[in-house]
């Protein structure tokens, strides 16, 4: 230690956190300021997805409907939120959509998180009981944080929410086991029900795994853990706590739990398993970008062994110095053991299937069903975070190793000046997995202005610490300096991250070929643009027109589109999931009522279509909104669509053959529906003539997402089938002529219906049985939590008085 610098010279204002909130909220708009001017946050899963799911739940809230279960817009119809995955929907931020714009909401959620996560490592490092300068610089440090920070990029709000909640989970329990503080209990369940109902299960377990590791620290390891208590207490307690915060997310949790079994990720699925699970980690070289990120390259620059990276781990350099000069800090304060191993392992974990480790983690409960394990470093950056804060505070108070600062600075000084040297080029160009090597050598200018940025920041930040450890900048002097020093570093990595498109309203505005099809249909009905190359149908044109849920947005339903957790059923009958080998085949758009076909130019020898308009030039803001045509033609079908159609004939074959049956131009769709040989349901067999045509035709009297009423004419005496252009589900619920019949899935996927001769009226009503079970869990946990925060403190003036 130094014998100069002065014992204590760590301030503490009159208002300490109105001051530290004031600082949080000028980083964060110092990134996201646009949000003022009313611009939209191109995150790339808003813009692909993301905005349109909210867009739906925005207008069906603002007409009085309530929150829609069902999105019939994209990939033949699922439920809209009721799936791993989706958007947040009972989220505390999301309930802003009654009164303001989806995207709106969208970009003040990430303004709001941004702040929420340097108030709840500012509680946190005080908790811990450092000052209130360390406390914030702590937060400033996690508000700044790459993991949390960049995904604005992606647009994972998922992530950033929980991420920004967590050190809150952590003062709960500090509070509840250690403080034997009763009503801490229940903050826990509230942060924990919070985390759960964010839109990022992955980033909520790997949270709960943290808090289940310190928890055990707490009751059987912590030094300050009260002596002579039984350990039966808060391990129980804390247990109680977090199934009461499951409960609280019970609204969401059951109606998920219930439908997981009919995506991609079912047992069985091809979004489930180690190879699948393993990808998108963070891969172990890729810690050099912790400090200098330019080394593997950012965003565009990226050469790493994933396909692509649109976010950072940057914890920033000064960052990783204070963390440094807080590891002595951690030591005496006792919490140095739980906070490395923490640390550790979940950086361990991030690595994903780059490491052996991670045949560990994955036998975890339910591991397999979740990718992209990179996420777990936000665990460990709220680690570090937290060791910067305590090395802060140490700094601050005369405290601080001053070889302990100089070694972090040579070492730091050297990389950077052997990066802006270019000589960690042939370091980086040797770790290339093949077929990457061109973009390592093309981000050799990146990796050298990286490194003299870097060789910046250590010395101008370097002689800002050198000087608050000497005792040259005191007090407010010294607070000012750590906060510019840790701010402008992270902002210079961070300010790329962030990018920004006009309002929604004009960004979704329709164009002329939305404009047409919503002018001359009105819904429902699907276009079809086609997602990928078929090189034996050239007749179709596979330059994408309108990709992900771009439509959705425009209120087109579409064939296709973008979630991840669609129907496994539709994602068999189209084809091999993102390839959709069906998706060319005229039966398949005659099931889902396909009136349009939209494509870059137009096709030649296409049946039964004619072109609409076109070639018309689209300009708007394309490359951004994932659409990469710039011209576009509208073929538009002869006949009226059938969004309703009725069989006469239900046969049976191999669930592997029903979707290549159907694909075959030959298959006539009206007159047989076909059933897995699994079905109970009671079938014909095939003849070698085709059935006699029904005289029962359906006429849809109307529809909305997820409630539909259908009126039947004509009579015959054999029992039919009601075939709906909309994907089945178990939750769908059907009445016929006033009677509930059961829902079956005919031809690989579709909700179709049982009609007994003579029936003429059905109304179909999507409504999940498990969402209204978790609404009466969530208010009973609810209730649960508010006694769990009232009762210690009424007792306690009980026992006052």
């Amino acid at each position: 230690m130094s014998s100069s610098t002065p014992a204590d010279s760590r301030p503490e204002p009159r208002y300490p956190l109105l001051i530290a909130v004031a600082v949080f909220i000028a980083a964060a708009l110092s990134l996201l300021w646009p949000i003022l001017q009313g611009q939209f946050l191109a995150g790339e899963d808003q813009v692909s997805a993301g905005y349109a799911f909210r867009a739906l739940a925005t207008a069906s809230m603002r007409a009085g409907h309530g929150i829609p279960q069902w999105n019939p817009f994209i990939l033949g119809g699922m439920p809209l939120w009721a799936v791993p995955g989706h958007f947040d929907v009972f989220y505390p931020t999301a309930w802003l959509r009654w009164i303001l714009n989806a995207d709106t909401v969208l970009d003040w959620s990430f303004f709001i998180h941004f702040v929420v996560a340097g108030i709840a490592m500012y509680m946190l490092l005080r908790t811990l009981r450092t000052g209130w300068a360390a406390a914030m610089v702590g937060g400033l440090a996690y508000e700044f944080s790459g993991i949390l920070a960049s995904q604005v990029s992606p647009g994972h709000d998922g992530k950033l929410y929980a991420a920004a909640l967590a050190p809150f989970a952590f003062v709960a329990l500090i509070r509840a086991v250690r403080w034997q503080q009763q009503s801490a209990y229940g903050w826990l369940a509230l942060v924990i029900g919070l985390v759960l109902l964010t839109p990022h299960y992955l980033a909520a377990y790997y949270l709960l795994i943290a808090l289940a590791l310190f928890t055990l620290w707490l009751v059987f390891l912590d030094p300050e853990r009260p002596v002579g208590r039984s350990p039966v207490t808060p391990l129980v307690m804390t247990a109680v706590a977090v199934a009461v915060g499951f409960g609280i997310a019970a609204v969401e949790l059951l109606p998920v739990q219930h439908s997981v079994a009919l995506t991609p990720r079912a047992a069985g699925g091809n979004s489930v398993g180690y190879d699948y699970a393993s990808t998108w980690g963070m891969a172990p070289e890729e810690l050099a970008t912790t400090i200098l990120p330019q080394f593997n390259g950012v965003l565009a620059h990226y050469w790493g062994r994933n396909p692509m990276k649109n976010h950072t781990e940057y914890v920033g350099v000064i960052v990783a110095i204070l963390a440094l000069l807080g590891i002595p800090a951690a030591r005496r304060r006792k919490v140095l053991l739980p906070l490395a191993v923490i640390g550790v392992l979940f950086m361990m974990a991030a690595w994903g299937g780059y490491s052996d480790f991670y045949h560990l983690w994955i036998l975890l409960p339910r591991m397999e069903q979740f990718r992209a394990p990179g996420l777990a470093f936000y665990i460990t950056a709220l680690v570090v975070c937290v060791l910067a804060g305590l090395g802060a505070d140490d700094l601050l108070a005369g405290l601080s190793s001053r070889r302990m600062l100089i070694g972090a600075l040579s070492v730091l000084g050297v990389i950077a000046l052997f990066a802006g040297a270019g000589l960690l080029q042939g370091l980086a160009e040797g770790l290339a997995i093949p077929g990457r090597e061109q973009y390592v050598i093309a981000n050799q200018p990146e990796l050298q202005s990286g490194g003299l940025r870097m060789l910046v920041v250590v010395l101008a930040g370097g002689a800002m610490l050198w000087l608050i450890q000497r005792g040259k900048l005191v007090a407010w002097q010294g607070v000012a300096a750590l906060v510019v020093i840790v701010g402008l570093d992270n902002w210079s990595i961070l300010r790329l991250f962030p990018q920004w498109l006009p309002p929604a309203s004009v960004t979704f505005a329709d164009d002329n070929l939305t404009s047409m099809m919503k002018k001359q249909s009105p819904l429902p009905f699907r276009a079809y643009t086609p997602s990928a190359p078929d090189a034996g149908n050239a007749q179709i044109d596979a330059l994408t027109v309108y990709s992900a849920s771009s439509l959705m947005a425009r209120d087109i339903p579409s064939l296709l589109g973008y979630h991840g957790m669609e129907s496994r059923y539709f994602d068999a009958l189209l084809g091999t999931k993102n390839i959709w080998q069906y998706q060319y085949a005229q039966n398949m758009w005659d099931l889902y009522g396909v009136k349009y076909v939209i494509q870059t130019t137009e096709p030649t020898g296409l049946a039964r279509f004619h072109k609409e308009m076109g070639p018309v030039e689209l300009t708007d803001n394309r490359a951004l909104l994932g659409s990469y045509a710039t011209q576009a033609v509208v073929m538009e079908r002869d006949s009226a669509i059938q969004w309703v159609r009725v069989v006469p004939t239900a046969v049976k074959v191999a669930e592997e053959q029903i979707p290549p049956t159907i694909a075959d131009p030959r298959f006539p769709v009206n007159s047989y529906v076909l059933f897995p040989d699994s079905s109970t349901v009671t079938t014909e067999k095939v003849t070698d003539t085709l059935p006699k045509p029904t005289p029962v035709k359906a006429k849809l009297l109307s529809w909305e997402p997820g409630a539909m009423h259908v009126a039947l004419d004509g009579t015959d005496p054999r029992p039919t089938w009601l075939v709906v252009a909309e994907n089945w589900y178990p939750d769908w619920h059907v009445q016929v002529d006033g009677k509930t019949v059961p829902v079956y899935r005919g031809d690989g996927a579709l909700l179709t219906i049982p009609i007994a001769p003579g029936a003429k009226d059905v109304k179909m009503l999507f409504d999940i049985a498990a969402y209204h079970q978790g609404k009466a869990v969530s208010i009973f946990a609810l209730a649960l939590t508010l006694l769990m925060l009232v009762a210690p403190r009424l007792r306690n003036r009980t026992a006052d008085a």
